[in-house]
């Protein structure tokens, strides 16, 4: 069996910040809910920040426990301390607004468990949070933040996904992204009497409600799928319809909790380091992962599937194997794939046109260079993407704001690239969201 190809360094690193939250809901899956943050608990978090920093991981998104919890000012100087590389993002449960919270935070990510109070008060088992969460988003939005929804869908909230997704973009939300739930952590004791796993059928309603949301709701422009890994084969739509969501254990992401432990995911709990005696990018590398990445867990039907690679099993650690690893409950124990697929994923079409005129440009606030590894990245709000030493020199002149105009950069390179191609890759940045158009000129 092949093992999973993985890239130098995590894309994405979840960064648990504290165990302590402000609600009580009985899905979350850390192993305790802390009472408060100590002064010593903050020093440690200090140094962890520093150690993700160091190792220029792309993407770094603080959560818990509660993060706002954290106070504002802790908050700005650590966005401070990974801006110059990451793409800092915040996953909050809305009921304390950070107001004055850093302009260099990529965007919030806010739960709207919900299309209703009762809904959403059941779930997270605090009177008041609906009101106080909307309150918040609203706050944000009016800010010019970049906020997204990310819905956990769960047995008792399957059938609402629709409008959720509906709330969602009445609130201006800029896309929705939904979490399917896994037992585990202080989850793993309350899903068999609260039903909080989904069953196959209640999951394929909540996927109809997001395909139709998709279509419904304009203002998101399309961005309403899936944030955690779901199997391909459980329901042909994920496929059809273009919003298939594999998991990045051991190939791009991995997760630090509050004593600096490193995993491969939130909800595992194999440590296989700590950022505070070693940098991530050794960890990363160890021989150890190898347990995970030779694939020798993987059991039918997803052994034998053609497209293991890419869907990986979908989620791999729940509560029954949180100290090893194992192919998604939703396929677990099947002799073959609960639906033949009717298609391989379709991967998403890189620009291959430009206009007629040349194009004005700047680039984003969001636009960062990583240099220090031997593959050289571009990282954006979303995206991270690697880049030959051309595309590099090609990119740090625009960061540089040397060149801002697209005839410029075609004349500056014409030596070395064709202007068809150099055009293409304008076109290319602007996809990933590393430059905005300002205007076409002759």
């Amino acid at each position: 069996m092949n093992k999973i190809e993985y890239e130098k360094i995590p894309y994405l690193c979840h960064l648990e910040l504290t165990y302590v939250c402000n609600q009580k809901c009985p899905f979350c899956y850390n192993p305790k809910r802390d009472k408060s943050i100590k002064p010593e608990d903050l020093i440690l978090t200090d140094r962890i920040v520093r150690a993700i920093a160091e190792s220029q991981i792309p993407h770094v998104c603080f959560l818990g426990g509660e993060p706002s919890l954290l106070p504002v000012n802790k908050l700005n100087e650590y966005i401070e301390i990974l801006s110059d590389h990451s793409s800092v993002t915040i996953t909050t449960n809305g009921r304390r607004c950070l107001k004055g919270i850093s302009g260099k935070l990529a965007f919030f990510a806010v739960p709207i468990h919900g299309a209703n109070a009762q809904t959403h008060e059941f779930l997270n088992q605090t009177p008041g949070s609906f009101k106080q969460t909307l309150e918040t988003i609203r706050y944000y939005v009016k800010e010019g933040r970049v906020v997204r929804a990310v819905p956990l869908l769960n047995g008792y909230n399957y059938n609402q996904m629709y409008d959720i997704i509906r709330l969602a973009a009445e609130l201006g939300m800029e896309s929705v992204y939904v979490d399917r739930y896994e037992d585990g952590g202080l989850g793993a004791k309350n899903s068999p009497h609260l039903k909080l796993k989904p069953t196959i059928e209640q999951f394929r309603v909540a996927l109809g409600q997001i395909i139709q949301a998709r279509k419904d709701f304009a203002a998101l422009g399309g961005r309403v799928g899936f944030g955690t890994a779901i199997p391909y084969c459980i329901d042909e739509r994920l496929i059809a319809e273009g919003i298939t969501c594999n998991c990045g254990v051991g190939k791009d992401f991995c997760a630090i909790n509050p004593q600096g432990e490193f995993r491969i995911c939130n909800q595992s709990q194999l440590v296989f380091g700590n950022v505070l005696e070693e940098p991530i990018e050794v960890i990363w590398n160890k021989p150890s992962l190898d347990i995970f990445r030779d694939l020798s867990w993987v059991t039918e039907p997803c052994k034998s599937c053609n497209l293991l690679m890419d869907c990986a099993g979908g989620c791999k650690v729940d509560v029954n194997c949180s100290d090893k690893f194992c192919i998604d409950y939703a396929v677990r124990g099947s002799a073959k794939p609960i639906i033949e697929l009717a298609a391989a994923k379709q991967q998403p079409s890189l620009a291959l046109t430009y206009p007629e005129k040349f194009r004005v440009f700047k680039p984003s606030p969001y636009m960062k260079l990583t240099t220090r590894y031997s593959t050289k990245l571009l990282i954006t709000r979303y995206q991270t993407v690697k880049l030959d030493e051309m595309a590099l020199e090609i990119s740090q002149a625009i960061l540089a704001k040397t060149v801002t105009n697209e005839g410029e950069l075609v004349r500056r390179f014409s030596d070395r690239v064709e202007e068809s191609e150099m055009r293409i890759f304008v076109s290319r940045l602007f996809q990933a969201e590393a430059i905005y158009f300002v205007k076409e000129v002759k």
